[in-house]
């Protein structure tokens, strides 16, 4: 009896230590899968970058197809200026509570959850009191973030103002251990007013105010934004600007105006990001949660997304039926978005503030970083509809809102021109670009310049050229004279999209991977390259200063792809000469 008590000891004790073994052999095989999967990413990672590095070589030779006999212009240094234009900066004593819109301004419904304000008039300024303060946002009922607000919401309010006027944007800062700007997103203002710290002003600190003085022109969608890090955008800096028409146009008087503000947030404890759709349908989230210091994959770690600074907005859009519906879309965020709106046709009318030609129809919206996008919409049908987000896992995160489309029996007579396209003819976005042809432009000057990774002091950063920015004063800018027209051919050697912005500027899209544009219908200040994309635009020198020319997905600004434009003045260079 003893010999089977010990026996049954000794395989109770052997299966106790096959189990510990087996529970020890599971977790190697799950530290060593995970392993494998980090170094393979590591791996495709540098395998990447070497092949990017090949092309980058190679294609020095020859940028884009037949223009292998351009030249590539390296700038000469220009003397960095530290004398700031017309400077008006007054040191302001901290308030310590928050701010909240002054009573003098007019505040209304532009569309669910989106305030407006129209400011005070003022010796013949509109003036806004923009002041930028901590607050806590509700998103939705179960969710309320602790964010970095212009007036105490997010987005900022609509700023409105006709064209013409002359407007004082009045800054404040009570962001404590903030030091920030405001940029105003697409106007051709003067330089000192563009917003871009140690170069057009310094920064306004805590307890701070700075003083913007410009002239609101052309009518259109703008935005406005702070112009730091990515931080301060992702908190929440950031609002629409709208310059409304002084004289009639060939457009319908379209009586409702929805205002749309995308964004996406990154939010603790909710749940994993959906797939990333910033134009190559990579999921590089895994990247980020991995190596969170990685420039890939940036973007893809967002899991709210928002309308007009809301969750899956419960108040709905409204408008009657058989009627003009102006809606105005603005992308906050670092993602490019696809915007379906069901029960109506639309119609673009503008991209980017400026007008095109004929409107085009789209079945959806697609609208990359700080991007706008004008439509012109029109339901026929009574009814609930939605306004949706297309890619996988963004409407079901937030980016979707109700539309209510009441009954009406009074059809509007009122047409608009359509532009007829041609499915063979290069897009943009899913719009027609212009008419192909040959490029008869003679052009002043013609920059080249690469999208891409390269390795520095500091690791790998994203670069122009393979020169990622570090300072103004020690890159050399792209230079231009006054009435110049200027080509810039931008080629995109990376995995990632880059939506890359001219401040001061506007202008049209060229050449897509080749085709060249006889006639270009599309104005912009913002244009996306796509993975391996070559995108050529050109401008008009026409407003002196410097510029900043960068990727507005501000991540990848923030690692180095920034460079700039600096006006040299044609005395100067027949000195040189001479």
């Amino acid at each position: 009896m003893e010999r089977w008590k010990m026996f049954d000891h000794c395989v109770e004790a052997i299966r106790t230590m096959i189990n510990k073994w087996k529970k020890f052999f599971i977790k190697l095989k799950f530290y060593m899968e995970t392993s494998l999967l980090v170094l393979l990413y590591i791996l495709v990672f540098l395998l990447l970058f070497w092949v990017v590095s090949i092309l980058q070589s190679a294609s020095q030779v020859s940028l884009l197809d037949g223009e292998s006999s351009l030249r590539f212009q390296q700038s000469p240094i220009v003397n960095q200026s530290t004398d700031i234009l017309q400077q008006k900066y007054h040191s302001y004593q901290p308030l310590l509570k928050n701010q909240t819109m002054t009573s003098n301004q007019a505040e209304d419904q532009a569309s669910p959850s989106q305030t407006a304000i129209t400011g005070t008039k003022k010796d013949g300024v509109r003036e806004f009191i923009i002041t930028a303060y901590p607050n806590k946002v509700q998103i939705d009922q179960n969710l309320t973030i602790e964010g970095w607000t212009f007036n105490g919401t997010i987005p900022g309010p609509v700023l409105r103002v006709k064209e013409g006027e002359k407007v004082r944007i009045i800054l404040r800062n009570r962001v404590p251990n903030l030091k920030t700007t405001i940029h105003l997103h697409g106007i051709p203002k003067r330089n000192a007013a563009d917003g871009v710290p140690l170069l057009t002003q310094p920064y306004v600190n805590y307890g701070e105010e700075y003083v913007y003085e410009f002239t609101a022109e052309p009518a259109g969608t703008y935005s406005y934004h702070s112009h730091g890090d990515v931080q301060q955008l992702d908190k929440g800096l950031f609002g629409p600007f709208i310059i409304e028409p002084t004289k009639p146009t060939e457009l319908p008087d379209a009586t409702t105006e929805w205002v749309v503000s995308l964004d996406e947030m990154d939010i603790q404890g909710e749940g994993n990001a959906p797939p990333a759709t910033d134009g190559n349908r990579m999921d590089q989230s895994m990247m980020q949660r991995m190596m969170p210091n990685a420039i890939l994959g940036s973007a893809d770690v967002y899991n709210v997304f928002t309308i007009n600074g809301q969750r899956s907005p419960s108040e709905p859009f409204k408008a009657p039926a058989n009627k003009w519906v102006r809606i105005r879309f603005l992308n906050f965020g670092f993602q490019t978005h696809r915007i379906a709106v069901e029960g109506m046709k639309l119609y673009v009318t503008h991209t980017d503030g400026y007008k095109l030609p004929a409107a085009q129809q789209v079945n959806q919206v697609v609208i990359s970083p700080y991007e706008r996008v004008d439509v012109y919409a029109i339901g026929e049908e009574a009814g609930q509809f939605r306004l949706y987000d297309t890619d996988r896992g963004h409407s079901e995160f937030g980016m979707e809102a109700k539309i209510q489309l009441t009954p009406n029996d009074n059809i509007t007579q009122e047409t608009i021109p359509i532009q007829k396209t041609n499915d063979n003819k290069p897009f943009y976005q899913g719009l027609q670009v212009g008419i192909p042809g040959s490029d008869s432009t003679q052009y002043d000057r013609v920059y080249n310049m690469l999208l891409g990774m390269t390795m520095g002091s500091n690791g790998m950063s994203w670069a122009i050229n393979r020169i990622p920015f570090s300072s103004y004063e020690e890159i050399n800018p792209y230079v231009v004279q006054k009435g110049d027209i200027v080509k810039i051919n931008l080629f995109n050697m990376s995995p990632e999209s880059h939506p890359m912005h001219l401040h001061g500027h506007h202008f049209s899209i060229v050449s897509i991977n080749g085709t060249t544009i006889s006639e270009s219908w599309l104005p912009k200040d913002t244009v996306n390259v796509m993975p391996m994309q070559r995108i050529s635009i050109a401008f008009k020198a026409d407003n002196p200063g410097q510029w900043i020319f960068h990727c507005h997905q501000s991540h990848h600004a923030d690692s180095g792809l920034v460079t700039y434009f600096t006006y040299e003045s044609k005395d100067s260079n027949e000195e040189e000469g001479s």
